[in-house]
C-alpha cells in the first residue's frame, strides 16, 4: 500500500476519512464502530479478571452502546473495572499501528476475528451481539481465505487501526460532552463519579487527555511509513 495513490492522493488519507465519517452513516456504520465497543468491554473484562472478579455477560447493541456486568469483591477493584475501558481502547489503536509498523497487518484482520470469537464464547451473550460477531468473522474469513489478496488485507488492516485509534478518541469527547450537560447519562464518568466523589467530567477529561495521546503516539509510528 505504499505507494498507492489516488488522484494523486495516498490512501492512507482517504482511509482518515473513512475511519472518521464511516461510523457516522447508520447500519453499515454502526456496524464498523461496534469494533471499538467490543474493545472497549474487553477493557473491563479484562480488568475484573486482573482483580480476581468474575465477568456474568458482555452485551452489545445495535446503537454501538455495550454493557458488560461483573461482579467485583470490593471498591478499588470496581473503580479499575469501571475506569479500564477507554483507556484500554486507546492503547489497543497504538499496538494496531505499532503492528502496522511491523508489516503484520494480516495479524489485526485475524486477531480481531480470533479476540471476538473468544468474547463470544466466553461472554457475548445477548443476540445481536452475537449476530455481530459471527458477521465480523464471516467478512474477515471471506478476506484472508477466499480473497486472499494481500493489498486487500492490508487496507483493512489500516482501516480498522484507524477507525480504533480515531473513534477512542471521538467517543472520549461524546463522553466529555455528556459528562458536561447529561452527566447521569454518561456510562464509565457517572460510575466513577458515583464510586470517587469526583466529578464525572474530570473522568472523562482524563479520557480525553489519554486517549488524545495514545492518538499522537498512533501518529508518530505511521509517520514514518507514510510520511505525513
Amino acid at each position: 500500500m505504499e505507494d498507492l495513490h489516488f488522484f494523486g492522493i495516498h490512501i492512507f488519507y482517504y482511509l482518515i476519512v473513512v475511519a472518521f465519517l464511516l461510523p457516522k452513516v447508520p447500519v453499515v456504520g454502526k456496524f464498523f464502530n461496534i469494533i471499538n465497543t467490543l474493545i472497549h468491554e474487553l477493557g473491563h473484562v479484562l480488568m475484573a479478571l486482573v482483580f480476581e472478579g468474575k465477568v456474568v455477560r458482555i452485551e452489545i447493541f445495535k446503537d454501538t452502546g455495550g454493557v458488560t456486568v461483573t461482579k467485583s469483591k470490593s471498591g478499588v477493584a470496581a473503580f479499575f473495572v469501571s475506569i479500564a475501558g477507554y483507556p484500554f481502547a486507546a492503547a489497543a489503536g497504538l499496538l494496531c499501528a505499532y503492528l502496522l509498523s511491523l508489516g503484520y497487518g494480516s495479524w489485526i484482520v485475524i486477531g480481531l476475528s480470533i479476540l471476538f470469537l473468544f468474547m463470544l464464547l466466553l461472554w457475548v451473550r445477548n443476540g445481536y451481539g452475537a449476530l455481530w460477531v459471527i458477521l465480523f468473522c464471516l467478512l474477515n474469513g471471506v478476506l484472508v481465505f477466499y480473497l486472499k489478496n494481500p493489498l486487500y488485507i492490508e487496507i483493512a488492516a489500516w482501516f480498522y487501526t484507524l477507525m480504533i485509534v480515531i473513534e477512542s478518541v471521538w467517543s472520549s469527547l461524546v463522553l466529555l460532552y455528556l459528562s458536561i450537560f447529561h452527566a447521569d447519562q454518561s456510562g464509565d464518568a457517572a460510575n466513577l463519579r458515583n464510586e470517587t466523589h469526583i466529578p464525572a467530567f474530570v473522568w472523562a477529561l482524563l479520557f480525553v487527555v489519554f486517549s488524545g495521546w495514545m492518538a499522537y503516539c498512533s501518529a508518530a509510528v505511521v509517520n514514518g511509513m507514510v510520511k505525513l
